[in-house]
């Protein structure tokens, strides 16, 4: 029984939490509805033999070394309306602690080219001065050591160009639009691509791609975007002279998918934004930043000074749902300059503010999306429920008095909690997020991966279960060594446990990372109250504790996804025939299509990655999954528990995928509410924190602390199991019951305190690509480990010789189809299983079985 002290030491964690819960890190409301942080951090310095500073306009403007640089550009001396243009050579460079530096001079004066920040310096391309455009392209590297700008020249542009637009993707510089003269009446359909790792190569210069669909043009605004599906280039509005001598000032706008290597047109621009820049944000959204509307263009001359200057509406455009909507206003509107990312923050250098008028002003601009105040009713909502955890964690500890308690909860859970407990363990809150979020940028042709258990389901029950509740398991491991050997056991023993202990700090990591985002949550806060309540209850009170925590989790994650999607179909001008309607014509009710691609997520693919990739490796390898089957109290309820979890998956999928579908329809007819998001994952407590009532909003939040807390109390409470009984409990012959269920309290703490630390360590480092490879290089592990099971099962001669062969070739073969083929990953497990299982049975069959003697029963 657990002692008064332990209960104190429960209240006291508890209470300490619920302390420092008090005052909560919530983000505030922000007066300004803007996502944009503005801030002036400098004055170009005078150019020429100029007195004062004007500023410019149409500079080169990148970023070197750490150092902004800005090149060329042209003014107007003072008075403005009665003085000609004047094109400048200054190069300055403008370091972090504020203080300009002269980097020479250019070639010549030169303004209205194009540029772009690269690995290599800052690429300059084209412009032209008062009577000449030219063709030029050169690199500016700034030199910290000579304090001095270097130049290097690289293959000029098909032709002369100036009032161009240019991005960079990867390695690779796009040019698009402007005008082969001073002359609009020579704006271009021009699109050529430099790939800048062909420097030094023979092929090295510009290439011509397919130029957009609609009219040629010149201001023109270009961004690239990488949206985690496809690489795409955008190209909005500008201005051209038409056939009659008339300007246009255009709205338009296009993609280039470079996949596809053809364009579609886009949604309109609300109004024109010539020589305005553009700033991509999140997976999603490109904020045009500046940009002349083209309203008073024709008056510039009569008003002169009464010019109320360029608009300075900001806006954005969102790629996924094709919608622009209002993103904020700039303090002071600069055109016909470039925004240059230094690191996290965008600078906007001088520019045009009104016809003929510069500003030498440097304006840093970062991009943050509003958080939403949590309020106190959803703090008291989550706070009780996670009370309510930690109390169902208090009772528990006094019916775990043994080991067999702790790890198999003395064999009389109920079938329908075991099967809810299973449910709740293989949907991870990452899930929970995800799989709206996946429906929501694409369609919902991904749930057919949840339909494999239903075919795999039969496999578990009649076959899977009962060797193993014949041999009397406590691990999913033990059925590897009884059928193979010790050293089998011991190798997917240790797989599972290294595979769990790189997962679970990434499992509280990521949905606290997106709670934190969208709602000001403190990450901080937020990992340590997932990680230490789920540590406590899952310490003392065992198998018990985690299944019927799981149990409430699952009830409050499946709650507040009917709650959430309800809300969302409510708002919904139509409800439910809108969201139908609108899901259609977007194509989010697709099925994948029916064909022979082994590399998209064909119908073929998708449903081999469910029985295999979805099915197979967790039902059959995982003890996080395998030990429910264990805790039941016969063969007939583990194999009910096996069906419950397959029944429950099935709505599950259709819920999660449907709010996909309505989190779309609804930003898509109320796009000013959505904010510029980092990641797609983020669009559900986007909606949560923003549009749901208070109460209900902490309901929903606390679903996805469920779905956290459940992956991670499992990953503990196996780990802790796998390592007590295939390791300590297997080679330790005198070990009673009252010090094994001690050490297993012990292991469950310390791995608590790890998971958490990982978590945290994540959130102040970027290591995440670090951790990915981790996991993704020990997923690979996972369907030779589950083919192996399988082998065990279905054949009769293999022996433990032709496992380890038929384990060796399955990994040799997933690590090269991973790294050396484009395969869908959605097939490794078939993949790694198919090998495994086939050269195994195919080794048993031509390799002798005398060494390793007669096979196991």
């Amino acid at each position: 029984m657990i002692s008064r002290i332990r209960y104190k030491l429960l209240v006291l964690i508890f209470m300490g939490s619920v302390v420092t819960i008090g005052e909560p890190s919530w983000g505030e409301e922000s007066s300004d509805p803007s996502y944009l942080k503005w801030k002036a951090v400098a004055e170009l310095p005078p150019s020429g033999n100029q007195s004062e500073s004007l500023g410019v306009a149409g500079p080169f403007i990148g970023v070197s070394n750490d150092t902004l640089i800005v090149a060329g550009g042209a003014n107007f001396p003072k008075p403005y309306w009665g003085e000609a243009k004047i094109w400048h050579d200054d190069i300055w460079v403008l370091d972090k602690t504020g203080v300009w530096h002269s980097g020479g001079k250019l070639p010549r004066p030169i303004g209205y080219g194009s540029s772009v920040t690269t690995d290599l310096g800052v690429l300059c391309m084209g412009g032209n001065d008062a009577s000449n455009t030219y063709d030029e392209v050169f690199l500016l590297t700034w030199n910290s050591a000579t304090k001095s700008v270097q130049r290097e020249n690289l293959p000029n542009l098909p032709s002369t160009l100036v009032y161009g637009a240019a991005t960079t993707l990867g390695q690779k510089v796009y040019l698009a639009g402007g005008s082969e003269t001073n002359e609009l009446s020579k704006a271009m359909k021009n699109f050529w691509v430099l790939d800048l790792d062909k420097k030094g190569n023979d092929s090295f210069g510009w290439q011509e791609l397919p130029s957009w669909p609609g009219p040629s043009r010149a201001f023109n605004i270009l961004a690239a975007q990488n949206n985690g599906r496809e690489n795409q280039i955008y190209i909005f509005s500008g201005r051209r002279e038409g056939e009659n001598g008339e300007l246009e000032f255009l709205k338009d706008a296009y993609a280039y998918s470079s996949s596809s290597t053809s364009w579609k047109r886009l949604a309109d621009s609300p109004a024109c934004m010539m020589a305005g820049e553009a700033i991509p944000v999140g997976e999603n959204h490109i904020l045009i930043i500046g940009g002349a509307d083209g309203s008073l263009f024709h008056s510039a001359d009569e008003l002169k000074d009464e010019h109320p200057g360029f608009p300075k509406q900001v806006w954005g455009y969102n790629a996924l749902i094709d919608s622009w909507q209002k993103a904020g206003t700039m303090p002071q509107n600069h055109v016909t300059t470039q925004i240059a990312k230094w690191d996290d923050d965008f600078i906007v250098a001088s520019g045009e503010i009104r016809p003929r008028v510069r500003s030498p002003k440097i304006w840093k601009l970062t991009a943050t999306p509003i958080s939403a105040s949590f309020g106190a009713l959803n703090w008291t909502t989550l706070i009780a429920y996670l009370g309510g955890l930690l109390a169902i964690g208090f009772v528990c500890a006094r019916n775990t008095q043994t080991a067999e308690d702790f790890y198999l909860g003395g064999r009389l859970i109920p079938w329908w909690a075991a099967g809810i407990s299973i449910f709740g363990t293989t949907l991870s809150a990452i899930t929970y997020l995800a799989l709206p979020a996946r429906v929501y940028a694409t369609s919902w042709s991904a749930i057919i991966l949840n339909f494999g258990i239903l075919i795999v389901a039969p496999l578990i029950a009649l076959i899977y279960i009962p060797r193993l509740r014949r041999i009397n398991a406590v691990t999913a491991y033990q059925f590897l060594e009884n059928r193979f050997d010790l050293g089998l056991r011991l190798f997917g023993s240790a797989s599972f446990i290294i595979f769990q202990l790189l997962r679970m700090g990434i499992v509280v990591f990521l949905p606290a990372l997106a709670l934190s985002a969208v709602t000001g949550f403190n990450l901080t806060l937020c990992i340590l109250m997932m990680g230490m309540i789920s540590t406590v209850y899952t310490a003392f009170g065992g198998i018990k504790a985690v299944i019927w925590t799981d149990v409430v989790q699952v009830v409050v994650l499946m709650g507040g996804a009917l709650l959430a999607l309800g809300i969302v179909v409510s708002n919904l001008d139509g409800g439910l025939s809108t969201l139908v309607s609108i899901g259609k014509e977007a194509g989010k009710f697709e099925l994948p299509p029916i064909e022979w691609s082994w590399a998209t997520d064909s119908f073929m693919v998708l449903m081999l990655g469910g029985i295999f990739s979805n099915a197979l490796v967790p039902y059959t390898s995982d003890q996080a999954v395998v030990q429910r089957y264990l805790t039941t109290s016969s063969e007939r309820e583990a194999k009910k528990a096996v069906w419950t979890n397959a029944l429950l998956a099935i709505p599950a999928t259709l819920i999660f995928s449907l709010m996909g579908i309505a989190l779309f329809v609804f930003y898509k007819s109320n796009p000013d509410l959505l904010g510029p998001l980092q990641k797609n994952d983020q669009v559900l407590p986007w909606f949560v924190a923003h549009q749901m009532p208070a109460g209900l909003a902490g309901l929903v939040i606390a679903g996805v602390f469920a779905a956290a807390m459940s992956s991670l109390d499992s990953s503990m409470h196996s780990i802790c199991t796998a390592v007590s009984n295939d390791f300590i409990g297997r080679f330790k012959s005198a070990w009673d019951d009252e010090n094994q269920l001690r050490f297993a309290r012990k292991i469950v703490s310390c791995l608590g305190i790890l998971g958490t630390t990982i978590a945290i360590i994540m959130s102040s480092m970027d290591i995440g690509h670090m951790f990915d490879f981790l996991i993704g290089l020990m997923g690979l592990i996972a369907s030779p480990l589950a083919g192996l099971f399988l082998l065990g099962l279905l054949t009769k001669k293999a022996n433990a010789t032709h496992a380890w062969i038929g384990v060796i070739c399955s990994l040799i073969a997933i690590v090269f189809v991973k790294y050396f083929t484009d395969l869908n990953g959605l097939l490794f497990g078939f993949v790694g299983i198919g090998i495994c299982f086939g050269t195994g049975s195919l080794a048993s069959l031509f390799v002798s079985r005398e060494a390793q003697g007669q096979r196991k029963g």
